[in-house]
């Protein structure tokens, strides 16, 4: 198997691209990527992805869908099953900001944008569906019934690991029958799939979100809710009021999707419960852990929020 190094000059030579001139490693950011920015000898800079022991085709038909619909998402430049090579999107990450306690109300507003532009990829109500590398297959879904279920499934984990949850569900199970209307009227959208603030690049002039691998169709509310739960694991505030005067108003089925998504996160997440993954080195284990202990403080007040119902 060629080195990430050789992969990067084969595959700016098949693009067509100028010659490399230097390259750097980009580490700290997911824990199955390794990363290689180039900069080209007219000056040009691209970002190499390739997926430790991963093979998967690349994703023409989904760039092409994403450029088409002006998604802020970086340009597929080339790439085979091993690799692919995209535009550099320069700027900090998301989860850089927030870290250095840099993340102003204008950054909030860019980010609000970013996904705003993602959601207005709409799709009638009813339909949801995984984004391959290129296809889009939408199946007819019930959010209501899928909701229920992911509590179901979601028990054996709970009663292992925060029995103190377990009695809160029934409430949260009639409150989705009592949302139920509105839930299934929602249009669903285009998602990225994984809001992982490192997967959020905040510029100069926009946002853009990057890592494509897992886009799906589904109520923009679970995203939203999604992010809103990452941002909380990590500085325990969730996202700010700024995000929403550019994003537009909070969607009708965001505050269902805040109670549920923490569940879901916790039976399905990257540590599916209490265990950590032993193969993840220490500071990767160390981020995980947070990112657990603050979930649970986040479950913890299920039981406060669901009096908001």
């Amino acid at each position: 198997m060629p080195s990430s190094i050789a992969l990067l000059h084969d595959l700016v030579a098949a693009a067509g691209l100028p010659e490399v001139a230097s390259y750097r490693a980009v580490t700290g950011h997911g824990f199955n990527n390794e990363i290689l920015h180039a900069t080209l000898v007219d000056s040009r800079q691209v970002v190499l992805r390739r997926l430790q022991d991963v093979s998967r085709p690349l994703p023409l038909g989904r760039a092409r869908f994403l450029a088409h619909h002006d998604v802020p998402a970086p340009a597929l430049l080339g790439g085979d099953e091993s690799a692919s090579l995209y535009e550099y999107v320069p700027g900090k990450m998301l989860s850089a900001l927030v870290a250095e306690g840099r993340m102003t109300d204008d950054a909030w507003r860019s980010v609000g944008t970013a996904f705003r532009r993602v959601h207005a990829v709409r799709f009638p109500a009813g339909l949801t569906g995984d984004f391959g590398p290129d296809n889009l297959i939408l199946n007819p879904a019930d959010p209501v019934h899928d909701l229920h279920a992911m509590l179901v499934s979601a028990e054996p984990c709970l009663k292992a690991n925060l029995p103190f949850v377990l009695p809160h569900l029934p409430h949260l199970h009639a409150v989705i029958d009592d949302q139920a209307g509105q839930l299934r009227a929602t249009r669903t959208a285009l998602a990225h799939g994984d809001v992982n603030p490192t997967n959020v690049i905040i510029g100069s002039s926009r946002t853009t979100l990057i890592d494509w691998d897992e886009p799906r169709v589904s109520d923009p509310a679970r995203e939203l809710a999604e992010l809103d739960e990452r941002m909380y694991l990590i500085n325990g505030s969730g996202v700010p009021a700024a995000f929403f005067e550019t994003y537009g108003p909070c969607p009708p089925n965001l505050a269902i999707h805040r109670l549920t998504s923490p569940i879901r996160w916790f039976g399905h997440g990257p540590f599916a419960g209490w265990e950590i993954d032993p193969d993840l080195d220490a500071t990767q284990k160390a981020q995980v852990t947070g990112w657990r202990n603050s979930l649970v403080g986040c479950l913890a007040g299920l039981g406060e929020r669901l009096k908001e119902f």
